[in-house]
């Protein structure tokens, strides 16, 4: 995609959550499926134009996304929908925000500016987690904890600039989100008691670990391929 690709993409994903997040926020379970079949309409969509090794890495990214989810929603309880649910429409759009922040990250304006970028970003954050661990009624240690994550990526991942897009789209969603009351974080995380902020201020680093993530087992699993093409290669050779 071209530059006014990515931002007519980053656009339209924008548009669609500040759409959708309203509409749900009045839905039975029922109609909730509606929002879910457009936002995998959506990326189908969107996934149809992008090279293949962006696909694979969004594919990756939903079906990690889509793990943590359940651990993170429906199991441990760290948050909550409003329907005590996992909406149909939560795996695509982390494949839609994951999207449109490689193509965010990749836009000329934002590249030839990376180092400014991460820096203010570094900035603003800690600041953001500071005022959260000194905000009443408890401090947002959990927030500590996730900023603490996103600055060692920041210092020391491979892609600091697509850390603090990300970083960015995510604390906007999880602001507009939890405002809405669509989803609600546990003031003490289950089981570890931490206090945590709703939403938590360095939660964004997120998409920074499952971007790691996603990239170790599409190399894992292009390594192994590659063993047995060669495997398969040699046998004869040989027999």
């Amino acid at each position: 995609m071209t530059a006014s690709g990515s931002v007519a993409l980053v656009g339209a994903f924008t548009a669609f959550w500040l759409i959708a997040l309203p509409l749900d926020r009045a839905t039975t379970e029922s109609q909730q499926q509606v929002l879910g079949l457009a936002a995998w309409t959506f990326l189908v969509a969107a996934l149809a134009r992008q090279p293949r090794e962006v696909r694979l890495q969004v594919i990756v990214l939903v079906c990690v996304a889509t793990i943590l989810e359940i651990i993170g929603s429906m199991v441990w309880r760290a948050y909550v929908y409003r329907l005590e649910n996992l909406p149909l429409y939560v795996p695509a759009g982390h494949g839609l925000f994951y999207l449109a922040a490689l193509r965010a990250a990749s836009l000329p304006l934002l590249a030839r500016n990376g180092h400014r970028i991460v820096t203010a970003v570094g900035l603003l954050s800690t600041v953001w987690m500071t005022w959260g661990l000194l905000h009443p009624p408890v401090p947002d240690l959990l927030g500590f904890v996730t900023w603490a994550i996103f600055i060692r990526f920041l210092a020391r991942g491979r892609y600091p600039l697509l850390y603090s897009v990300s970083f960015v789209m995510t604390m906007a969603l999880e602001l507009y989100g939890t405002g809405l009351g669509i989803w609600t974080w546990a003031p003490l995380l289950p089981g570890l008691w931490l206090p945590a902020g709703n939403p938590p201020t360095g939660i964004g680093a997120g998409y920074a670990a499952m971007d790691a993530l996603s990239r170790r087992i599409l190399g894992t699993f292009f390594a192994l391929r590659a063993r047995r093409r060669v495997a398969r290669v040699e046998e004869p050779a040989t027999a």
